[in-house]
């Protein structure tokens, strides 16, 4: 092992690769890289209490060594649309950094930027100050919340009006105790404008108060109008009230679903999606949603989202509150699977970058034990693994798990891609840290099934340590048959690649992808091999990076970062990404 990485070396993974802690040598990169990944959940190695100890640990460290650095990566991480739209470090990371530096010069600004995406933000961001006993929100992150307040319109702010944000403590009896977006509203009354104020005065008054200071206020005119008597579609549109709202008011009938229908724009595709069982059992018929589906875009959502849903379809849901309780079931619904291939098939247009891609899935327990959102969640790393694999083998034919070999699933004729990413949680690849025994054993029955089609990059998605691709390995007998069947190795590189050196000899051009999709403190180095990427997390911009470093020629990172970089050439190189976050 080269010297370089022997002193980053924090300890060993079960098979003898090396696990890179980074805390110590590059505090900016183990924030980014390893802790961009972070899930903060209950996970198949360590409770929840000691993923947020670690990565509050790692922001802090961050923040000292660059003194405004750990802010920006908050916003950065928060951010929808150049960043990575992580709901979950979002809220987190500015309540951290407030309670740590509460009158610093980033604390209001900072604040502000990662909490005026969404409603719901503001409320998490004071549940995270009692959950983690950090005190009482601080003068300049209320300043903070209120200009993220302000920033949003009313249909935003009584979106989230009713929903009730857990937290840790307990009431007199025995209870969960909550919050509401009402109370982060009074947490920054003090400093709240004028209108922002009306409506937490209406939301904070009881009921029979509120009347009077609905009026000039047309969304909460058009509400009351609605529920008072006058359910027409124009107030309806006019009140932009939530398809629940209607329904908890006129029931889940046929008539009602097909009246919201009716109305272009009025059921979101989001919520078409999660509504497909209630309009289902109300009456709609399966051809109807179908065509329904068809006609929709479904921009925003992602596959695994969808094979959630129509897993729930096809063998029920049951979910658990905190105590381990069942506190929530549905039946199986097979009839309405179809509609989620659908789906799915429309989110699938355009999520990959060009070029035939295989996805190889880890499907070890471990995999299946990491959800990927909060407690609520049904979707584990598992899930985007098998069904990212599975969408990529939609042009291409086949899809795959590994360990130290390959074990390749066809795509049958007519086969969804639900249904191939289930039959890959059947297979037999658990995985592995190390790839390139992997790729020649691809390599060889490419070689051997002349007629299957090449992929372009191979996309290895796990949860583990992989080895670092300077230092893997091969099998001596992998490359014996290398030179057997005619195809030169260059022994004097690194294992990896010369593996991709053989591939692009004897098949043509290729890259790597190795997709760690929840690490925790150890971290892959970038990668020092061309044609392999090192990915951690999971985000919306993740194959946009993919698509960026193979249009620059697939490189290797360079030994030293770049003193700026763009959007575009972080992607490239990931171990520059943090130049990129201090332009945020």
């Amino acid at each position: 092992m080269p010297r370089v990485l022997r002193d980053v070396v924090g300890s060993l993974t079960h098979e003898g690769a090396a696990a890179f802690d980074l805390s110590k040598t590059d505090p900016l990169l183990h924030l980014t890289f390893t802790k961009g990944a972070a899930l903060l959940e209950e996970s198949f190695y360590r409770t929840q209490v000691a993923e947020i100890q670690s990565y509050a640990a790692a922001l802090l460290a961050a923040e000292r060594h660059e003194r405004g650095f750990g802010w920006k990566f908050a916003a950065y991480m928060r951010d929808p649309v150049k960043g990575k739209g992580n709901r979950i470090q979002g809220s987190v990371a500015p309540a951290i950094l407030a309670a740590a530096d509460p009158e610093g010069p980033f604390t209001e600004e900072y604040t502000f930027r990662c909490l005026r995406h969404r409603a719901d933000d503001v409320a998490l961001f004071l549940t995270h100050f009692e959950n983690l006993g950090l005190g009482e929100v601080p003068p300049a992150a209320r300043k903070g919340m209120a200009r993220a307040l302000a920033g949003m319109d009313g249909y935003q702010l009584l979106k989230y009006a009713r929903r009730q944000f857990p937290v840790a403590r307990r009431r007199k009896n025995g209870q969960r105790a909550s919050l509401r977006l009402v109370d982060a509203m009074g947490v920054a009354k003090a400093h709240l404008d004028e209108r922002t104020l009306k409506l937490y005065q209406y939301l904070h008054a009881p009921t029979r108060e509120r009347g009077p200071l609905a009026a000039g206020l047309e969304l909460l005119e058009a509400r009351r109008a609605f529920f008072g008597g006058e359910a027409s579609v124009e107030n309806f549109v006019k009140g932009r009230l939530s398809t629940e709202q209607a329904l908890s008011f006129m029931g889940s009938t046929e008539e009602t679903w097909r009246r919201v229908l009716d109305v272009p724009g009025l059921l979101p595709d989001l919520a078409f999606k999660g509504y497909l069982r209630a309009m289902y059992r109300a009456g709609i018929p399966v051809d109807v949603l179908l065509a329904e589906a068809r006609e929709r875009r479904f921009a925003g959502l992602w596959p695994h989202q969808v094979y959630m849903g129509w897993w729930a379809a096809m063998w029920g849901k049951t979910r658990q509150n905190s105590q381990e309780e069942d506190c929530f079931h549905s039946d199986p619904e097979p009839a309405i699977a179809p509609v989620f291939e659908v789906i799915l098939e429309k989110v699938c247009e355009g999520v990959l970058p060009e070029g035939r891609s295989l996805g190889l899935a880890d499907i070890s327990g471990s995999m299946f034990a990491t959800k990927l959102g909060g407690v609520k969640s049904s979707a584990h790393v598992g899930d985007v693994a098998v069904v990212l694999a599975a969408v990529m083998a939609r042009e291409l034919g086949y899809a795959a798990t590994f360990s130290d070999d390959v074990f390749v699933e066809e795509r049958q004729p007519g086969q969804g891609v639900c249904a191939l990413a289930t039959k890959l949680r059947e297979g037999k690849g658990w995985g592995g840290t190390q790839v390139a025994n992997s790729v020649v054993n691809l390599v060889s029955q490419l070689l051997e099934e002349p007629s299957r089609p090449r992929p372009r990059t191979l996309y290895f998605f796990s949860d583990m340590q992989f080895h670092p691709p300077e230092v893997q390995t091969l099998s001596p007998a992998k490359v014996a048959w290398l030179r057997e069947h005619d195809v030169a190795f260059d022994a004097s590189v690194p294992p990896l690649q010369a593996a991709l050196q053989a591939w692009h000899r004897a098949l043509g051009p290729v890259d790597v992808v190795l997709w760690n999709l929840a690490a925790y403190d150890a971290s892959p180095l970038p990668s020092r091999v061309p044609n392999v990427l090192m990915l951690s997390g999971f985000d919306a911009n993740s194959f946009r990076h993919v698509s960026a470093w193979q249009a620059a020629g697939s490189p290797a990172a360079p030994e030293k970062p770049a003193s700026a970089v763009t959007a575009s050439a972080a992607g490239k190189n990931p171990g520059v990404e943090f130049d990129f976050i201090r332009t945020f």
